[in-house]
């Protein structure tokens, strides 16, 4: 083999080296599609609540619902019974006290710490971006992604957002609060359908 096709040899063996690595990288975009493939899923979950102002956490158990395109239930069973269903644009809280029905357009702080788990849910990259920096690392089968808020108000309040998983599957959702109450919810799938 001449230098010139030994040249061109190490230049194709380095293009497709590096044609390996650039299409096996793991994106923002890779993950909502793998998110996008789920028509709905079913999650038990554990919120621990760390309150500065308190000498031990407050935990809640229950279950997690998600339909496909932006229906979201959370379904809280210990330590007392409460139901938050977000349809659309539409927060319903039910307790023991009574039902209350609140427009996430009239709140936009709520509506934008709604929107990171149920845009992440949907494989809704372009809203997350809309409310958040996002940050994305790892890979397919262990990532984790972070997300800043860009308004200043929900910014004056929750410094972060970490959500960790294994493709489709959220496993831990995590916020950081700047007054330093922190809130981490464990998630365990139940069903996924496609």
């Amino acid at each position: 083999m001449n230098r010139a096709a030994r040249s061109r040899a190490a230049w194709v063996a380095a293009l497709a080296i590096g044609s390996t690595s650039w299409a096996g990288a793991f994106g923002l975009d890779e993950l909502a599609l793998e998110f996008a493939g789920v028509a709905s899923s079913r999650a038990t979950f554990e919120e621990t609540k760390f309150v500065s102002t308190l000498n031990a956490p407050l935990t809640r158990r229950g279950t997690l619902t998600f339909q496909r395109p932006d229906r979201l239930e959370m379904r809280v069973e210990q330590p007392y019974p409460e139901t938050i269903e977000i349809d659309g644009d539409t927060l319903t809280m039910q307790t023991t006290r009574g039902r209350s029905l609140v427009s996430l357009s009239s709140q936009p702080l709520l509506a934008a710490w709604v929107e990171s788990l149920r845009a992440t849910l949907a494989g809704d990259a372009a809203s997350l971006s809309a409310h958040f920096t996002v940050t994305l690392s790892g890979s397919a089968r262990r990532w984790t992604l972070g997300l800043t808020p860009l308004d200043p108000a929900l910014r004056s309040i929750v410094r972060s957002i970490e959500i960790t998983g294994d493709r489709a599957q959220i496993a831990t959702y995590e916020i950081d609060e700047l007054q330093g109450d922190r809130t981490v919810v464990v998630v365990t799938p139940v069903t996924a359908s496609r």
